[in-house]
């Protein structure tokens, strides 16, 4: 009877383990996510590139806050003083992917965006600004070994944007001797493609290393401009959950762009982003940036800090 009792309880253990493991196996995915490359799966980041052609839909919603030091002007259009700028901007990003293939990607973003001055330089050299753009993109990508990955990106941009602006109307007004209204309409379309390499140092590790070439034609005053910059980016990633039980993702990444035109300047972004990982498919997280940049086509740089709250789901 004993022996009989312990065959019992050998076949219940046996099924059970058995259970369990196959429970264990259905958990992992027949095929690797298109994100994941050797031991580290990469989570996605706005405004960090990658050679990756998932499919996903996301939104993006940001704020920043900045300040700048520009002239003040007389009524002729002279300078007289130097003020600081206060400025606040409120952007909008709805952006969708299809990962056609393996190695292809295509993708659509639309884009708006509003900034202003807040004290009254800022309102004055500033003024109150709105754009929109759409855009279409898509991702060359191909594995080069277990841990790297490259891609070709090529993004096309284009829109409106209105400029209200108080100290221009007036500078006009004086220079055409006649009342010219304080709104500017002008039309934009960038080109920038891009070369990202994308290296998974171990488990849990990834890095992320991007060169661009970036063509903007404006449109104003039945005349064109144009601008040419090189942008170098690195970013670098650590998912907490793929070494041990955190699901915390963690970004780091600069980058830095140099004018290549008739008009000289630098822009500098620095970031760091808190991502939540307990899903692989889901990506909620803030990034918090530091940004020095001109501002639009006016010979004003600003320094502003921001923070953009987004959501995506990935497909595959």
């Amino acid at each position: 009877m004993r022996r009989v009792i312990w065959t019992v309880l050998a076949i219940v253990a046996l099924t059970t383990i058995t259970t369990a493991r196959a429970a264990v196996v259905e958990e992992i995915p027949t095929t690797p996510l298109r994100r994941s490359l050797g031991a580290h799966l990469f989570f996605p980041r706005d405004g960090v590139t990658d050679p990756f052609t998932a499919s996903f839909v996301a939104s993006s919603s940001g704020v920043a806050t900045g300040s700048a030091t520009g002239p003040t002007f007389d009524l002729n259009g002279n300078p007289v003083n130097v003020e600081d700028y206060k400025i606040l901007s409120y952007s909008q990003l709805f952006t969708g992917q299809w990962g056609i293939a393996e190695f292809w990607a295509l993708r659509l973003r639309v884009l708006g965006s509003v900034y202003t001055g807040t004290n009254a330089p800022g309102v004055v050299g500033v003024g109150v600004n709105g754009l929109v753009r759409g855009s279409v993109g898509t991702t060359f990508g191909f594995q080069l070994s277990h841990n790297l990955r490259l891609g070709a990106v090529i993004d096309v941009a284009w829109g409106p944007s209105v400029a209200i602006s108080i100290l221009d109307s007036i500078r006009q007004s004086i220079s055409e001797g006649s009342v010219q209204t304080p709104v500017l309409n002008t039309y934009s379309t960038t080109v920038t493609p891009t070369l990202s390499l994308a290296w998974t140092i171990t488990r849990g590790w990834g890095a992320l290393f991007n060169a661009s070439y970036a063509n903007g034609v404006v449109e104003v005053n039945q005349g064109t401009s144009d601008t040419d910059m090189a942008l170098f980016q690195a970013a670098v990633e650590v998912d907490l959950r793929e070494l041990g039980s955190i699901p915390l993702g963690i970004g780091l990444d600069y980058s830095a762009g140099y004018s290549l035109g008739r008009t000289r300047f630098r822009r500098y972004v620095a970031g760091v982003g808190l991502f939540y990982t307990g899903r692989p498919g889901l990506t909620v997280g803030l990034d918090l940036g530091y940004r020095r940049a001109p501002l639009g086509s006016r010979d004003i740089f600003v320094s502003s800090f921001s923070g953009v709250f987004s959501l995506r789901y990935t497909f595959d």
